[in-house]
Parts: structure tokens; sequence; C-alpha cells
């Protein structure tokens, strides 16, 4: 059934054209101002692209993309870009610390949104991704690490995959998870852990599953969505759900303030929680909706961390401040 899904999703990519592009690249072909949109995503092409390619089939509005990293497109739109609509991807938490780029939109489909997945209206919830740890079981035989803990453990020095957190959002929600898990003082769980990782840090999330399968760490840390889907291509990885517990923090989209084309913007974030396309979260991409009666994080092991998205969002810029440091000192 997924496979058909998608097979039929790829069939209309194919019918609606280029996708992937930098805005205005195809503008001469684009209609009018009124039925444009253009998002920011830090989302995978073969996330966003059959949900943007269906939107636009449905609604005759002309969608333009531009992908990169969530922190990377947060800056960009910080510093004072103006093309940007909607960005559509990244952890809610670090959604948060950039709020005073959005717009307030609560979404009519909000109130068929898990209540504790539904915001305060600076950005809208889109999928619930549980943070776990993997392992290679060719090169973990006994003892795999079991939960957050195991990141300090002297034994793993220098053989964690881990992302560095002032690029990939997952990364710092990992971080702040990790802290919140073990308790105790932040800075020092920190030290710990980034000594721990003995200089060796991946410059993005999406090399932790291919570093350990391939047999360059042993263990790693990272979304529970790029695990499953690792595992389901044949990867040479196990997944672990800490024992500790974990958090299921939403990614989710964002109005970019005083952008040209607010209402196409809303209408994008009404689609994204409509029932259908959160039906595909879990049929195609291996996600958890986050809609009622969709929303299923009931996996064997998992176990659910209340996690304190305004703790993380607070210490955000002290908490990568600490990571730069302890960064530039390993480098000397």
């Amino acid at each position: 059934m997924r496979r058909m899904l998608i097979l039929l999703l790829s069939l209309v990519l194919v019918l609606s054209g280029c996708a992937n592009q930098a805005p205005s690249e195809f503008s001469r072909f684009a209609p009018e101002e009124s039925q444009r949109l253009i998002i920011y995503t830090s989302h995978k092409q073969e996330v966003y692209e059959p949900i943007v390619r269906e939107f636009e089939r449905r609604t005759g509005i002309w969608v333009e993309i531009m992908t990169g990293g969530t922190t990377e497109l947060l800056e960009k739109i910080a510093s004072g870009d103006t093309q940007c609509d909607l960005l559509f991807g990244g952890g809610i938490d670090s959604l948060s610390v950039y709020g005073n780029l959005f717009t307030i939109y609560k979404s009519p489909e909000l109130k068929n949104v898990v209540p504790s997945m539904q915001g305060n209206g600076v950005w809208t919830p889109f999928s619930a991704l549980p943070i776990v740890l993997i392992y290679n079981p060719k090169l973990v035989r006994f003892n795999p690490p079991e939960g957050w803990s195991s990141l300090l453990d002297p034994a793993w020095k220098g053989k964690i995959a881990f992302a560095d957190p002032a690029v990939s959002a997952s990364s710092y929600t990992a971080l702040a998870t990790m802290v919140q898990a073990l308790g105790g003082e932040f800075s020092t769980r920190i030290m710990g852990f980034h000594q721990n990782l003995d200089g060796r840090i991946l410059s993005s999330s999406g090399e932790v599953i291919d570093a350990v399968a391939q047999g360059e760490y042993f263990i790693g840390v990272t979304l529970e969505v790029t695990a499953i889907k690792g595992i389901d291509e044949g990867y040479d990885i196990a997944m672990v759900y800490p024992v500790e517990g974990t958090s299921i923090v939403p990614d989710g989209a964002a109005i970019v303030k005083n952008c040209r084309h607010e209402e196409n913007a809303k209408h994008f974030l009404d689609f994204i929680l409509s029932e259908d396309v959160q039906g595909w979260l879990s049929d195609m991409f291996s996600r958890i909706p986050v809609r009622a009666g969709l929303y299923t994080p009931s996996a064997s092991g998992l176990k659910s961390l209340e996690y304190d998205i305004a703790w993380a969002g607070s210490h955000h810029a002290e908490l990568l401040q600490l990571w730069a440091e302890l960064s530039g000192e390993a480098a000397r």
C-alpha cells in the first residue's frame, strides 16, 4: 500500500513539473501574484514534494521551493530575506526561538490536533518526532546503548555519531532532551557529552545513519523516522528507545511576518493538518501524525519524556554558546 501511494504521488510530481528550484528561477511561467506561494523547507525532497504538488493540484496555487538546513533558513529570514512566505520544517523549539519572525495564525484544523501539540499560533505542528539512539549490530554485539546516560559512558568515547546542534535543529532537540532526561546542571551534562564525542562532530543530521551503518561510528543519535527509514532500506543499524524516556516534539511550519502571500500560506497550513495529509505521514513517511485519532506513538519501548519546550527555547542561545566554546577548545 505504501509503495502504491508513493507511485501515485510520484506521478503527480511528473505531471506537475519541476521542483526544488530557487525562487524566481521559473517565475516567468508563474501565474499572477495572488496565486503564488514561496516556501523555505528543511524537509527532504521525498517528504515535501508530494505534499506541495498535491497542494498545487487542489488549490491552483503555484509553489516555489527553497531548501536548506533549519538554522540556515531561519538565519536567512532573520537577516532580512523578504522572499519567504512560509517556513516548512524544523523542530518547534527552534521555531519558537525565532518566534518574532512569524505571524500568529491558528488554523481551524488545530481543533483536530492532539491538545499538547497545538501550540500558540506562532507555529503549526506537522508531525511528531521521537529522538532515538541507533547502533551498528555488527560492531556492537554485546551491551548496546540503553539510554541517554550511555552517551556519557567513556566506553563510547569517539564512537558516537552526532550532528552539530548549531546546524541541525533535531540535534539541538536531542541535546536538550538529554539534559532534561538526566537532570543535574545542564552545562556539566553538555561538557561531559561533548568530551565523549572526542572532537568528532558531524556537519549534518543526515550523515548519522550512513556513518553508523558504514562502521565509522558505533552508535548515534537521530530521529525515529530517520532510523526506521534506514532499517527499512537495509542499513546495518538497530534502534533503541532511551530507557529514561525521550522527547516527542513536533516539527512544524510558520508564516513569515509581512510576507507577500499570507492567505496562500494559511491555506497551506490548513492543508498539512487535513485528515488525508496527516494520514499520509504514517502510510508513506513513517512519521507520527499530530491529528487526534491518528496520533499513535505506541511503539514497544517508547517512553515519552515530558519535554519542556519553554526551557529549550530560553536556553537556546546559552546552550549553543557553550557548545561553540567547547568545540573551539577541542579544535585547538
